[in-house]
């Protein structure tokens, strides 16, 4: 079993704070200590230079602060174990360094701009799309008595792992897992002759290959309450809907073509826009 840290980006806004209390519950429950990183966007020092009447004013770091309140926040979770450190440089490059020897990514959706210049709204889009590790992008769910676990599901690898990723975090949580299979629906021809809608012929195909998908998990995974919906809209929307009562969404980093009816490296990045819920990327 790895003991490799759940790596947590942590600026102090609202939504790192989710991030770290979202971090702190998989820690209790996987035993795995939590690597706090802070990071500031400057290139020399970890002096900000700011500008008062056209002066250049050096500011304080506020980087010391914002790593006591994530560790007095770890300590009161009950977290046994955590590391806290402060990186100078690109954002996303220093978490991404860190990221290939973490064993997940946590991280808020959005943060602020302060001294750290830590804007995780284009940082948590960037490392979902290229950590090596798996990464949840944590923000506010709609419904926060949700206990449904929503994964998009194709019969790739990434959804794979995906499924994976979901049922054991299930195990923990004692929450439902909805495998959910959508794929885009095809415009039934005009022409009088051959007027067929396309979209309910291959129907029976997904959810047969939905239930393909999952026949091994079960297996793996008795004790999770599994559910399988397959709906005939574009996969996007289909997760993005589920969000709005789901704890959280689950998908692969990349799944089948287009051809194959559901392109996840797009779809994952859509997710991670518009999800009401946070997002985790399995890989």
């Amino acid at each position: 079993m790895t003991t490799a840290p759940i790596l947590l980006a942590y600026d102090g806004s609202a939504d790192a704070d989710r991030a770290l209390e979202w971090a702190a519950e998989e820690s209790r429950g996987t035993g795995l200590p939590v690597r706090v990183m802070t990071v500031e966007d400057v290139q020399e020092t970890p002096m900000v230079v700011s500008m008062r009447h056209g002066v250049p004013v050096a500011v304080a770091s506020t980087v010391p602060e914002v790593l006591d309140r994530a560790r007095t926040a770890l300590t009161g979770a009950g977290v046994g174990v955590a590391t806290f450190d402060h990186a100078v440089g690109s954002v996303v490059g220093e978490l991404l360094e860190a990221a290939a020897s973490a064993s997940l990514v946590v991280l808020g959706s959005r943060g602020h701009a302060p001294a750290s210049e830590m804007i995780l709204g284009s940082v948590s889009q960037h490392v979902a799309r290229h950590a090596t590790s798996p990464v949840v992008v944590v923000r506010e769910p709609r419904d926060p008595g949700a206990r449904r676990i929503v994964v998009g599901v194709d019969g790739s690898p990434g959804s794979r792992a995906a499924l994976e990723l979901a049922c054991r975090r299930a195990e923990r949580t004692g929450g439902t897992v909805v495998a959910l299979h959508g794929w885009y629906v095809h415009v039934p021809s005009t022409d009088v002759w051959s007027a067929v809608p396309r979209s309910l012929a291959d129907e029976d195909e997904r959810r047969r290959l939905l239930s393909e998908s999952v026949a091994g998990v079960r297996e793996d995974h008795p004790d999770v309450e599994l559910e399988l919906e397959a709906i005939g809209t574009s996969p996007a929307t289909a997760l993005v809907d589920a969000s709005a009562s789901a704890s959280l969404v689950v998908v692969g980093a990349r799944g089948r073509s287009f051809v194959g009816g559901l392109l996840l490296g797009s779809v994952s990045q859509s997710v991670l826009r518009h999800a009401q819920c946070p997002v985790a990327v399995a890989r």
